[in-house]
């Protein structure tokens, strides 16, 4: 493996180039999420409608804490940009303030991403004895942590990769699915994404029906990036929604079982529902920002709500969008430029062997 080339001197100058940025509004589970930091890394909060008692909190804490701060409350693409322009560390690694690092996990993200451009790490979700946590934690399971992708968090990237797909990290205009946009056009740039499952995160128990209130926002990011192009849209929008959402059920019920699949279809009403809302509502003020290339990009067979993984066809519409929008995202041949200087020329020539046999 390339990780193997990579000394600890290497991954020592790689954890003095690393920020964690962490999008904060009144969660005070900040606390314990900064407890479990446990390199000397630069922390980035990037606060949107922070509550008193956080400002507080992160007024008193002991460690340095590199602030920031938006005004548009909920934008996690907008928050993630404005951390990623507070630091200039070159490796961007963005987490939840409801979740905490397994001890070592940040040195181990810092030295896979030395010589992986974007590097994914693993959620475990939290139960309590409550059914739906249980629930909620087995439809996480299947519907982000069960396939690779760079849906955050965990997830850290070398920000040069920013030049390559489209000049930005977040879509500020995506409310909510703004990790899965950034996907798709890692995709267009052919740039993969490692998974390393040992690098774990503790998501906290979820109670209730919050989950469902976070796939109602999910609908609406939905419907944002459905209007601007960056997402396909259905041509048949009746008939592909109950294709696909079928398939998914199934699937899931294979998987997680029948309660969670029955659960997943409630969550899928929500999400129905928060699209419908943005496309009555407009509830952010979005679209007297969109910009004058902003159109739907329609397909029959478009982009399941369940997985980001998109076909040929769906990758040459939405390239087709994104140069007709001015931004020409190419695939980017050699790899080899997002290897930093600090994992050594012993590194880099073993990665660019490595990719020379696979070819």
């Amino acid at each position: 493996m390339a990780t193997d080339q990579v000394d600890e001197a290497a991954v020592d100058r790689g954890i003095t180039r690393t920020a964690v940025v962490i999008a904060l509004r009144d969660d005070l589970r900040i606390a314990d999420c900064i407890a479990s930091i446990d390199e000397d890394v630069e922390i980035v909060l990037a606060l949107n409608g922070p509550s008193d008692a956080v400002l507080k909190l992160i007024a008193d804490h002991p460690r340095p804490l590199t602030v920031t701060e938006i005004e548009d409350v909920g934008n996690l693409g907008a928050a993630y940009n404005a951390g990623a322009a507070a630091t200039d560390r070159q490796y961007l690694l963005l987490m939840d303030s409801d979740c905490t690092f397994a001890p070592g996990v940040v040195r181990a993200m810092v030295r896979a991403v030395l010589t992986e451009p974007v590097v994914k790490g693993q959620v475990v979700y939290g139960e309590s004895d409550g059914l739906l946590s249980r629930l909620t934690a087995r439809v996480r399971e299947f519907d982000e942590g069960d396939y690779v992708s760079a849906l955050s968090p965990p997830l850290i990237y070398n920000r040069a990769i920013v030049d390559h797909i489209g000049g930005y990290h977040f879509d500020e205009l995506i409310h909510w699915c703004e990790d899965r946009e950034f996907d798709f056009r890692l995709q267009l740039a052919g740039i993969p994404v490692m998974y390393l499952p040992e690098a774990r995160i503790f998501h906290d128990a979820q109670h209730g029906f919050a989950n469902m209130r976070s796939y109602f926002r999910y609908g609406v990011g939905e419907g944002i990036a459905q209007e601007t192009g960056v997402f396909t849209t259905p041509a048949v929008p009746v008939l592909w929604r109950l294709f696909e959402a079928t398939r998914t059920l199934v699937h899931c019920a294979r998987d997680k079982g029948a309660g969670a699949a029955a659960y997943y279809a409630l969550l899928k009403v929500a999400f129905h529902a928060g699209t419908a809302h943005h496309l009555l509502n407009d509830p952010y003020r979005v679209r007297d920002r969109y910009p004058a290339s902003a159109k739907r990009a329609r397909m029959v067979r478009s982009i399941p709500q369940h997985s980001t993984r998109l076909t040929k066809a769906q990758l040459r519409r939405l390239r087709r969008a994104h140069w007709e929008a001015g931004r020409r995202i190419e695939k980017v041949e050699d790899l080899s430029v997002f290897h930093p200087d600090a994992a050594g020329p012993a590194a880099v020539s073993a990665v660019g062997e490595a990719r020379q046999q696979q070819v």
